[in-house]
């Protein structure tokens, strides 16, 4: 194995690292989105239901 050959392995070792870096902060990343985002959703959702009890109470009154 030549100098220039070494050089290249080390250079495809340190692209392979940075990689996997950058893959696991968009994963943490991904992470907090989706639990916030599936908070933010069973909100709306129990917002929705109580609105839809409102409406149904309103129906039975009139």
């Amino acid at each position: 194995m030549d100098l220039q050959q070494i050089i290249r392995w080390i250079v495809v070792a340190i692209v392979l690292m940075v990689a996997v870096v950058v893959l696991s902060v968009i994963l943490k990343l991904a992470g907090f989105l989706l639990g916030f985002a599936l908070k933010v959703l069973l909100v709306l959702f129990l917002i929705a239901v109580v609105l839809r009890f409102i409406e149904l109470l309103q129906q039975k009154r009139r």
